[in-house]
């Protein structure tokens, strides 16, 4: 087949760089991919594929960095938005869909009695550490080291020109250690308002680590020891494992839980929503954002989590992606690739054996992109309820020719 150009992509990007910082800053950039194997730009998108500046065609297992689990241009979640759209979608005050969602939330999400809107992730969970702080009285967070929890100073993992001051109150331990949890629990013991987890560990360039139930439990009784807060950072896998949350789907007990990404199927949401206890300390809390109002994304959101229920999409993305993984790892032992699959088969990611630095997982990614299959050599993947059986099969027929190439180039 004959491989994809990307002559336009590159050239914009090029240009790109004249006005915007990196030409394009933070984890879109082509340098966090495979550079010259990717686009810099998509175009246009439908379903479960989207289309390059220069026509070419991908089956995206990125899905918008999880946001699409039904599908772009999804017709009834489009058609929600609309509606809302021909009523204006940013008002001085809420929409009339303020409510509605609001009590959906609290209807769908297990263990929450309220909830309140921001626009991305990172809003969200710092609302939910400020929330902690409020309710307990206390100042310190802790985390598990390396977990992404959003880009705020407080969380932010990279990048120049954040105090150290503003991470003072935050403490970390090692995902999956209760030894360690309990060591960092002993070291802070009467000023920690809460301990902030992923549902699971799915940090990038690493494989991903389901929690182990000892873990979840040291959590869940060392935090209640404590009179901290259970905060589940619920982002990234929200919507994905089960609709009631992903507290639930492993066992967390959580005071404080919040989604984004696929809760509205990329239209610009995100969700803090917590036990009735707290409710008092959150009247106390100043949070605001001009766009947090807006009501296109609140009717995307309700379509969106009724559409979840109605198709059974969660069910199909975990066949689909145990139909992904197994094929993914059958391919890679015929053609003599030593691989690891991981995480959950709504979200999966692979890695290669003796690949530290991750460069054997850059070139098969890149070799997939340049043939039409849209993988993340440092990001777990996605799976969404647009794909079908053919689309893995096509993908699996694509993988096998690249684990080959690899293992010619590279070794396995």
């Amino acid at each position: 087949m004959k491989l994809y150009e990307f002559t336009k992509s590159y050239q914009i990007f090029e240009e790109a760089q004249k006005y915007i910082p990196n030409g394009i800053y933070g984890p879109r950039t082509p340098a966090f991919l495979t550079f010259g194997s990717y686009p810099a730009f998509l175009q246009k998108g439908d379903g479960c594929r989207v289309w390059d500046v220069d026509g070419n065609e991908y089956i995206d297992y990125m899905c918008s960095f999880g946001t699409n689990l039904l599908g772009l241009r999804h017709p009834k979640i489009d058609a929600a938005a609309r509606k809302q759209w021909d009523n204006a979608d940013c008002f001085t005050l809420p929409s009339d869909q303020w409510l509605p969602l609001a009590k959906k939330i609290v209807g769908t999400i297990n263990g929450v009695d309220w909830c309140v809107f921001g626009k991305n992730g990172s809003d969200v969970t710092s609302y939910a550490i400020t929330l902690a702080r409020v309710f307990t009285g206390k100042n310190d967070i802790l985390l598990a080291r390396g977990t992404y929890h959003g880009s705020h100073f407080w969380c932010q993992p990279h990048g120049q020109g954040v105090p150290e001051e503003w991470k003072t109150h935050i403490k970390y331990f090692d995902y999956n250690s209760v030894d360690d949890l309990k060591k960092v629990v002993a070291e802070n013991s009467g000023t920690i308002a809460g301990i902030m987890v992923a549902p699971h560990r799915h940090d990038a360039m690493r494989d991903q680590e389901l929690p182990k139930k000892e873990f979840v439990d040291a959590v869940n009784s060392l935090a209640k020891k404590e009179g901290a807060l259970v905060i589940v950072d619920d982002i990234r896998c929200g919507f994905r494992l089960k609709l009631e949350g992903s507290a639930l789907h492993y066992g967390w007990d959580a005071d404080i839980q919040t989604f984004g990404k696929a809760i509205a199927n990329g239209y610009p949401i995100s969700v803090a929503a917590a036990r009735a206890e707290l409710m008092e300390s959150a009247k106390k809390i100043f949070f605001t954002g001009t766009h947090y109002f807006s009501g296109v994304p609140f009717a995307a959101a309700m379509a969106t989590i009724d559409e979840i229920q109605a198709s059974g999409a969660i069910e199909k993305i975990d066949t689909l992606g145990t139909r992904l993984m197994k094929g993914m790892e059958k391919a890679a032992a015929e053609n003599g690739v030593k691989v690891t699959l991981s995480g959950p088969p709504a979200m999966p990611y692979m890695t290669f054996a003796d690949d530290p630095n991750l460069g054997t997982n850059r070139f098969f990614c890149g070799e997939a992109s340049r043939r039409g299959i849209f993988f993340h050599p440092h990001h777990n993947w996605f799976v969404c309820a647009a794909m079908t059986e053919k689309d893995i099969d096509k993908t699996l027929e694509i993988s096998a020719e690249c684990f080959k190439i690899t293992r010619e180039k590279i070794g396995g």
